[in-house]
């Protein structure tokens, strides 16, 4: 069974993520990418695009940026991330990774979000007890 992690875990944090540039302004968080003079390509998580930290805010490496993103959305913060740079970056890993480090508490706190058929999945994939509830 196919499970939408990324809906999943969004809704489990309360957040939200966006990835159409009109929602640019909606976003507490915003990632994306600058080139430099001599065109390497930096990335940037910010909550001020206007005058990003380049001692935090500023990445060489791409892997840094899932991180990132997640330690923001795991605070509550909603982030904005074009789809290319999402994919990119391995996002929907990132959201797989915390779902299963997180898989008893998000359970816990929304069955409801599962269908019936996905929260039999998941109880048994993942080893949750029926007494757990």
């Amino acid at each position: 069974m196919e499970l939408n992690f990324k809906k999943i875990v969004l809704g489990y944090l309360d957040t939200t993520m966006y990835h159409d540039m009109n929602d640019w302004d909606k976003a507490d968080v915003k990632a994306y990418t600058e080139s430099t003079a001599d065109g390497y390509e930096l990335f940037i998580v910010t909550f001020d695009d206007q005058n990003p930290s380049i001692n935090e805010d500023v990445h060489y490496y791409d892997s840094d940026v899932a991180d990132r993103v997640m330690e923001h959305l795991d605070q509550g913060y909603s982030v904005y991330i074009d789809e290319y740079l999402y994919d990119d970056v391995y996002l929907d890993d990132q959201f797989e990774e915390y779902f299963m480090s997180h898989v008893e508490d998000i359970v816990d706190a929304n069955p409801e979000s599962f269908t019936k058929e996905e929260l039999v999945f998941v109880k048994s994939e993942y080893g949750i007890d029926e007494e757990e509830e």
